[in-house]
């Protein structure tokens, strides 16, 4: 990994950590209906403009189906139980749930092909279980219904994550990602105006509210999306998915910095425990890991819109 991409990469850490940061700030003014709904609008007229620019067609049309259902499930419905989820949290919990991505993965894919994990993947899953146990017991949170909620709606978003991800594996094949991404914000973001328009508040929200909803969208998910294709293009999927390791890591430091949200241990210990299951999925421990060639960059297919 040459600099450059390691800059880029560092990058993305930083900036999707501080997406967990600005939902704190967003939703207990607007909601979380109007903070997901926000967000994923935003976010996608951003990827229509990098679209114009590089004049890549939405296919809409040929899509849209597909745009709907994938984009519900693998941005608006999780997006909006991390806002849901920012109500009891603490930024750096929403982000060390958010690492559990990968856990769900191997299970899903352990049930949908009956294929056993290897040693490094299921040692995985049960340090990251015992991960999100030491936020749960030990954190500076009571564990009361409100927490309890919030860490049930993370997890679950971070479920619709990994299955959402299989889904649109299935449905776009080849398809460029950046498209696809910006055909599932939109599709995602329909069913949510509804419920941003009913929980909105009466009155405007402060700038600072607003420019966090802003930066949210346009900044943490739009450009962000944007700048992980171009490391995926880059450095390859393997590489890539290591930004998993740095996300909580500056989701921490935004908290502590700018919402002084306490760095405590039981929350350095789950991050900890949480990262080494990642590790271990994607088997990068020494000793557990498997001989395997070097991930070569990825290239997407690009194709009509059929």
């Amino acid at each position: 990994m040459n600099v450059s991409v390691f800059a880029q990469l560092v990058a993305l850490g930083m900036i999707w950590g501080a997406s967990f940061m600005f939902q704190r700030v967003t939703v207990p003014v607007i909601g979380a209906g109007l903070t997901g709904a926000g967000r994923m609008i935003f976010a996608a007229l951003t990827l229509l403009g990098v679209l114009a620019l590089l004049r890549k067609p939405l296919c809409w049309r040929a899509r849209w189906r597909d745009y709907l259902l994938v984009g519900i499930i693998v941005m608006g419905l999780p997006l909006t139980c991390f806002a849901i989820a920012a109500r009891s949290l603490p930024t750096g919990y929403l982000a060390v749930l958010n690492a559990t991505v990968p856990l769900f993965a191997v299970l899903i894919g352990w049930i949908n092909t009956g294929a056993r994990p290897s040693a490094s993947k299921l040692a995985g899953v049960v340090v990251g279980v015992a991960g999100v146990a030491t936020l749960a017991k030990f954190g500076q949170l009571a564990l009361d219904w409100q927490t309890a909620l919030g860490f049930a709606a993370a997890l679950f978003a971070s479920l619709l994550y990994a299955v959402g991800a299989i889904m649109a594996k299935k449905r776009y094949g080849g398809a460029d990602p950046l498209v696809v991404t910006a055909g599932n914000l939109i599709g995602g973001s329909v069913p949510l105006v509804p419920v941003a328009l009913a929980t909105a508040p009466v009155a405007l929200p402060p700038a600072g509210v607003t420019a966090a909803l802003v930066a949210l969208g346009i900044l943490c998910t739009g450009i962000a999306y944007a700048l992980y294709f171009r490391i995926l293009r880059a450095a390859g999927v393997e590489r890539t998915v290591t930004v998993t390791f740095l996300v909580p890591l500056f989701a921490l430091i935004w908290a502590a910095l700018f919402l002084h949200e306490p760095i405590t241990w039981a929350a350095l210990a789950g991050c900890a425990l949480v990262l080494s299951a990642v590790a271990l999925i994607f088997e990068k421990v020494p000793g557990l890991a498997p001989a395997s060639a070097a991930a070569a960059p990825l290239v997407a297919k690009e194709g009509p819109c059929n």
